[in-house]
């Protein structure tokens, strides 16, 4: 029998409207319904941050925080624990401090030595009105989507791409090092081009493997449960060149093989890059400048798609992210949704209800106390105004 994680409780100290306050919550579907600006995208948000160590509207850490405080915390407890994912059985306390726009993270009441083991207490989806950047925003969107996706399927990827990250920091110094005193250190760059190789290649065969099966997921989650004919495709676009047909088979193949056919293609990409990065300053191939694209009929959403289709998309790669969870651990992570009964139609509100009594535990905004089909583990909340 699976066991399911959930959230318990959260307590909240400072943080946006909320002076002093603790929320409990059941299994099941839990609903926060109130006027606007009462705090009800707040609370998501609190609930968010403590899954993910990110806020889900700012970048800012200062802004948590309420106004005319110097400091805000919110502590949640949580039922966590699948032998599947290695996260022992038992009661967790996840907290997230802020103070001088700086983030201090907790887990059991100690500082965590790794964000990797906090982040797979409570791995969450999220959809908010803001995530249509998925298909409209910048690469680094997308990218995240990607790699919050992959390291949930895969979780030493975590490691591959702080590995990663730091070898293109070390990288991109040395470039403008050498942009400044106009002169070249090719055997430096060498090494620091081996590890990108090295760690990138894994990185892309993981990111094209997890998207592969994100997509057979993607189809049915689309047919079945939003009620919609129309053909969607996720693809992914690399920097280093490789052709879509290269790509599929890449997802398709083994990985040990797929790591050695794409590490030879990124080294010869490094190489013809070598010149131009010199030039500007900056590494131009790798992980870090790739994308996805999402296309519906055959037609690139982003510029074709109407913002129903659009929101509809990403609602639909959210679930199909829960579904391929469940797939790998036999355990739902929690979903959060801002407001997205008043984003969807009658019918696809209804799917979306349908879809929800499936064992997760989720967490939803909406104006007015929404008029559920019948079930058994439901707790709505009135907010008003942080109280």
């Amino acid at each position: 029998m699976a066991v399911y994680v959930y959230l318990q409780s959260v307590e909240l100290h400072n943080f946006r409207n909320f002076s002093e306050r603790q929320f409990d919550f059941c299994p099941g579907i839990n609903v926060f319904f109130g006027l606007n600006a009462s705090g009800k995208t707040n609370l998501l948000e609190s609930i968010h941050v403590l899954s993910n160590l990110r806020s889900f509207r700012t970048r800012s850490f200062r802004e948590l925080v309420q106004w005319e405080q110097k400091e805000a915390y919110a502590r949640g407890s949580v039922h966590a624990g699948n032998t599947n994912r290695q996260v022992d059985l038992g009661i967790k306390t996840l907290a997230v401090g802020i103070k001088s726009n700086t983030r201090t993270s907790l887990l059991n009441s100690k500082p965590c030595k790794s964000s990797k083991d906090y982040l797979q207490v409570l791995p969450s989806a999220t959809f908010v009105p803001d995530d249509l950047s998925l298909v409209k925003g910048a690469p680094a969107h997308r990218r995240y989507f990607l790699d919050k996706g992959t390291f949930h399927f895969y979780p030493p990827y975590w490691s591959l791409l702080t590995d990663y990250n730091r070898v293109l920091r070390q990288k991109n110094i040395l470039l403008r090092k050498e942009q400044h005193q106009k002169k070249r250190h090719d055997e430096t760059c060498d090494i620091w081009n081996l590890q990108l190789q090295t760690f990138g290649s894994k990185i892309l065969v993981q990111r094209v493997f997890f998207l592969r099966q994100l997509q057979r997921l993607l189809v049915d989650v689309y047919a079945k449960w939003l009620g919609t004919s129309e053909t969607v495709q996720l693809a992914y676009k690399t920097s280093i060149g490789l052709a879509e047909d290269a790509l599929r088979q890449v997802g398709e193949s083994k990985l040990h093989d797929a790591h050695q056919y794409v590490s030879d293609e990124y080294g010869e990409a490094i190489e013809r890059a070598r010149e131009r990065e010199y030039r500007l300053g900056a590494t131009i191939v790798g992980p870090h400048r790739d994308d996805i694209e999402l296309t519906v009929a055959g037609r690139p959403l982003r510029a074709y798609g109407s913002q129903g289709q659009q929101r509809t998309a990403v609602l639909a790669l959210k679930l199909a992210e829960i579904h391929l969870f469940y797939e790998q651990y036999h355990e739902f992570p929690i979903l959060l949704l801002d407001d997205v009964t008043s984003e969807l139609d009658i019918q696809r509100n209804m799917k979306l209800f349908e879809y929800l009594q499936q064992g997760m535990q989720v967490f939803m905004t909406a104006t007015n106390r929404p008029d559920f089909p019948t079930h058994q583990q439901l707790s709505c909340t009135y907010i008003e105004l942080g109280v």
